[in-house]
This record gives structure tokens, sequence and C-alpha cells, in this order.
């Protein structure tokens, strides 16, 4: 694992999140080649605030993802179920990154989700990303039964701790941090000039 001051940028993503769609869209044109980390949920000792608990947050995030959607030029669809079981399609994530598509694969589910509402716990729909994603090595039971990925997830807690991550996107480049995808500009725009 990475300490927290590596040279190689870390961008911590959720596909609960619309917001992660965005930021990774953002990463891949950029041609980002760093590091990506599922997040989890935040350090042990931070609480976590669900926004779709709070009733003006949800209706501003209703709002405010729509427009930053079609500004993008992506399409958007609300996803059923809301709340699916994320195990599969991040176990699913960590697999495609050790074959080294994970941005791609990221971006497909991403995509399946808040793109064409689909329901990413179903391994059809992980299919069809892995395709899209154009990698090969999706195997539903055998990437639920690999101990391994699961693994992962769990060591990349101390990623999470480490950075101080709590909420999603967000970009770590050594000690800068960036929270949210239009934060991801300032990013770009740093590294461009």
């Amino acid at each position: 694992m990475n300490d927290t001051t590596a040279s190689t940028p870390r961008c911590y993503f959720a596909f609960r999140s619309p917001y992660s769609r965005l930021g990774l869209h953002k990463l891949a044109k950029a041609g980002f080649d760093g590091e990506l980390v599922i997040f989890t949920g935040p350090p042990d000792d931070a609480a976590f605030y669900d926004p779709t608990t709070n009733k003006y947050k949800l209706a501003y995030y209703q709002q405010d993802v729509f427009r930053m959607t079609v500004r993008m030029g992506l399409p958007l669809a609300l996803p059923d179920p809301f709340d699916p079981d994320y195990r599969l399609a991040n176990l699913s994530f960590i697999a495609a990154q050790n074959a080294g598509q994970g941005l791609d694969f990221a971006i497909a589910v991403s995509d399946a989700r808040w793109g064409e509402g689909k329901n990413i716990s179903e391994p059809g729909v992980l299919a069809g990303a892995a395709k899209a994603a154009g990698w090969d090595g999706f195997d539903a039971r055998a990437i639920g039964a690999d101990t391994s990925l699961a693994q992962t997830i769990k060591d990349q807690r101390a990623l999470i701790e480490a950075d101080g991550v709590f909420g999603v996107p967000f970009l770590v480049d050594g000690r800068d941090k960036y929270w949210g995808q239009d934060r991801f500009d300032l990013w770009l725009e740093e590294k461009a000039g």
C-alpha cells in the first residue's frame, strides 16, 4: 500500500455516488493513470452523513446531479433499486483492476447504474459492464468466492483512514486533496499548467 505522500494520485469512488461517476469520466478523459480505491465509508472515528436522509440535501442533489450530468453530455436514469447490494460490483471492480481494466470497468458499472438505471447487484448487468470495458475476466461465481478480493477491500480501509477520506469522489495527490468531481477540475488544471 502507498503512504499518504505517495507520488501516484489516488481516487476514491463509490458506485452509490452519481458524483463518483462524473469524476471517473473526467479522470478517464484526462488519461488518469493513478490508483482507484473503493470507498467503503469514512474513517472509523468519523460519522457518515447520508445525503439521502436530509430531504433538503436530497432535493439539491437531485437538481445538481441532473445539471452536472447534462453538462457533461451523459445520460441520466434513476437506478432501481436505489441501494442495491454493492458487494459483487465492488469485488468485480477489484478483479478488473487486477486485470488492468479498473477505470474502464468502474465507468461502465457507474454508467449502467446512473446512465441506464440498472441494478448493479445483478451478475448479468456486471457482465455487460465488463464487456463494455473490454474485460473478459468477469465470472460472478469465481469473483464472489475469491477471498483475496474481499481482503483487498478490507486492506484499503487503511488508505481511507490515512488519507482522511470522508466522501466521494475524493482525489489525493501527495499532500493535496480534492473532494468532489468539480474539484477534479482544479487538479487537472494544476497538472496541465
